[in-house]
């Protein structure tokens, strides 16, 4: 980031405080979300008229999926793996691309 872009009075930003950012995105209201979105997408040209979905899966070198009964930790799941790892816990991951390939939107989903 330091390289590529300039924040104003923003001397640097580590990538725990970037990772944090997005925490709070995720956590705002849909205003601010698409607000975000939509200064983001002009600031960097994009054109959003069409966009793909794009998924794939990974998996977790732990011995246990999630607890389902745990509201907040039940994504990891066994199931096919294209990684030949039935036996890991995976989750879905689903990205929102533009034509151009960048993207715009990310889900993660249970397997």
């Amino acid at each position: 980031m330091a390289k590529d872009v300039v924040i104003p009075d923003l001397a640097e930003a580590t990538s725990d405080q970037l990772y944090r950012a997005m925490d709070f995105l995720l956590a705002a209201d849909a205003e601010l979300q698409e607000l975000v979105f939509f200064n983001v997408a002009n600031l960097l040209n994009l054109e959003v008229d069409v966009v793909f979905l794009d998924t794939t899966s990974t998996y977790f070198e732990v011995e246990e999926p999630d607890d389902p009964d745990n509201t907040k930790l039940h994504l990891r799941r066994r199931g096919k793996s294209k990684d030949n790892h039935p036996e890991l816990p995976q989750v879905v991951i689903g990205f929102a691309i533009t034509r151009e390939g960048i993207p715009v939107r990310c889900w993660t989903w249970p397997r």
